[in-house]
């Protein structure tokens, strides 16, 4: 089983990596169609646009392929979690731990962060900026609270990849 739990932890290890990318990515394409000057297709389809609406309008495009991705991921993630951490069972100690550290952490983003951000997201998308401080420090605090769980995730799951590994 130990084979099949490395194989795990590895794919999603990179399926993590990936969605960070993606995430980043999205963003900064929005930037750039925003900021797409005219004299090329796009530009000039970008140019139709209103100016003042360019930046907020490719931003929540960013944002919304950004929660698509990250609810279902969220699934993906669980259903993960749980199939980890019933392979990972029967070995017990500190692979055990770990899979079910990972296992937790996925289960407080899905349940709490992860919908609470969807919902706080969607609703300033087009809300002038700066933001009201008390929205700001909410959705700053439930982002970075997303962020330093999914590097505790992450971490998790490397230091259970390493454990799998020397065992093998």
């Amino acid at each position: 089983m130990r084979p099949v739990a490395l194989l795990l932890v590895g794919l999603w290890l990179g399926v993590l990596f990936a969605s960070w990318a993606v995430a980043g990515a999205a963003f900064r394409t929005a930037e750039a169609v925003a900021a797409a000057a005219p004299g090329s297709a796009a530009g000039d389809q970008v140019a139709r646009v209103p100016a003042e609406a360019r930046r907020p309008l490719f931003r929540h495009l960013a944002s919304e392929i950004n929660r698509w991705m990250f609810a279902r991921f969220g699934w993906a993630q669980l259903a993960l979690a749980l199939v980890v951490a019933g392979v990972c069972w029967s070995m017990g100690g500190a692979v055990r731990a770990l899979s079910l550290a990972a296992l937790v952490v996925v289960a407080i983003q899905g349940a709490g962060l992860g919908p609470a951000i969807l919902e706080l997201g969607r609703s300033i998308d087009f809300v002038a900026r700066p933001l009201a401080p008390e929205v700001g420090r909410r959705f700053r605090m439930l982002h970075g609270g997303y962020v330093v769980l999914d590097l505790a995730k992450a971490a998790s799951l490397i230091a259970l990849g390493v454990l799998l590994a020397r065992r093998g």
